[in-house]
C-alpha cells in the first residue's frame, strides 16, 4: 500500500476519502487471505474510488483479479487527460467513460492472468468505481457491491444489483456478457459524499430485502471522515463489525467533499497491498496521512 503527494494544486472543495480492506472470519478460520482490493485517487476537485472482490470459488488467484482491476483504475482515470475531460464531460458521458474503464480492466486482468500463467476465469472479481467533482458524480458496477451517495441530505443506495435466481450468486469482470447484462452506471448532480463496498457487509449496512443504505452507518462514518479519520480506525471499525452472516472479507472507500483548508491539495492515491505468492496477501492497512484520530460512532449490531 502506498500513499503519493505530487503537483501541488488549489481548489476551493477538497475531497477527503478513507479506505480499508481485511480479512473475513471465514477467510482467516480457513487459513485464507483477503480476496478484495480497493483503490483511490484524489486531484484536487476530482475523486476516482474503486473496490473489487475476487471470486470465492478461485480464492487466492481472484485476489489478483480484484487488485489488478482496482490498479487500472487508478491508472486509467488519474491521467490529466482524462481528468480534464470528465470536467469537461455531461451526465449522457457517464455510460461510455464507465464502460472504457471497465473494458481496460478486463484487458489488463485478462494479461495479468497470463502472465501468472492461469486461466482469466481463475482471477474472476466483481467491479465497483465511483468518479466524482463537486458538480458530477459518475458510478459503475459489475457484481453485487454496495453504492451509497449523500445528495441534499439524503442517503440513498444505488445500482444495486437484481439476483436472477440464487441470493449467493453474483457477476463478474469475465461473466460471459457481463457489459451487455451486467454492467449498470449512473451519473448523479450535487454529490457531497459517497461509499463504495463490496459485498462482506451488505447485512449490516443495507436492507438486504431491498438495497436501501442503513444511513446511521453512512452519516457516521462520512462525518468521521470529514473529522480527519483515518485508515486505521476504520479498518478497526471493520474488524469489529460482527455477526455478518457471511464471515467474508470486509473492503470500503468513502469519500466526502470538505471545505476546509487543513489539508495539502494535489494527487493523493492509496490502495490496498499486492498479493502475496499464490494470491495470499497481508492484512494490511495505511494511515491516510497525518490527521487527527477519532474514535468511530454508532455501529449496527
Amino acid at each position: 500500500m502506498r500513499n503519493t503527494l505530487r503537483e501541488a494544486t488549489t481548489a476551493r472543495a477538497i475531497w477527503r476519502a478513507c479506505g480499508a480492506s481485511v480479512t473475513g472470519e471465514e477467510h482467516l478460520r480457513r487459513g485464507l487471505g483477503c480476496d478484495d482490493a480497493y483503490g483511490y485517487g484524489i486531484v484536487g476537485d476530482f475523486v476516482v474510488a474503486a473496490v473489487a472482490d475476487g471470486a470465492g470459488a478461485v480464492t487466492g488467484t481472484s485476489a489478483w483479479g480484484a487488485y489488478t482491476a482496482c490498479q487500472s483504475v487508478l491508472t486509467d482515470a488519474l491521467q490529466a487527460e482524462f481528468i480534464a475531460g470528465y470536467r469537461a464531460g455531461a451526465m449522457d458521458d457517464a455510460d461510455p467513460l464507465i464502460r472504457w474503464l471497465f473494458r481496460n480492466a478486463l484487458d489488463r486482468v485478462t494479461r495479468q492472468a497470463h502472465a501468472l500463467g492461469l486461466d482469466p476465469g481463475l482471477l474472476s472479481t466483481t467491479l465497483c468505481v465511483g468518479l466524482a467533482d463537486p458538480h458530477m458524480a459518475v458510478f459503475g458496477q459489475i457484481g453485487d457491491g454496495v453504492i451509497a451517495v449523500e445528495q441534499a441530505g439524503r442517503i440513498e443506495s444505488m445500482l444495486v444489483e437484481q439476483k436472477a435466481d440464487y441470493a449467493n450468486t453474483t457477476s463478474f469482470l469475465q461473466s460471459d456478457n457481463a457489459f451487455e447484462d451486467s454492467l449498470r452506471t449512473a451519473a448523479r448532480t450535487g454529490v457531497t459524499a459517497f461509499a463504495l463496498s463490496t459485498d462482506g457487509m451488505t447485512y449490516k449496512i443495507t436492507d438486504v430485502a431491498t438495497g436501501a443504505a442503513y444511513e446511521p452507518f453512512f452519516r457516521d462514518s462520512w462525518h468521521h471522515v470529514r473529522a480527519g479519520a483515518d485508515a486505521v480506525e476504520f479498518a478497526a471499525l471493520l474488524r469489529g463489525i460482527r455477526d455478518d452472516q457471511t464471515g467474508d472479507d470486509k473492503t470500503m472507500v468513502l469519500a466526502v467533499i470538505d471545505s476546509s483548508r487543513d489539508r495539502p491539495t494535489g494527487i493523493y492515491t492509496d490502495h490496498s497491498a499486492a498479493p502475496a505468492p499464490q494470491g495470499r496477501g497481508p492484512d494490511v492497512t495505511q494511515p491516510l496521512g497525518r490527521r487527527r484520530r477519532q474514535r468511530w460512532g454508532r455501529r449496527r449490531r
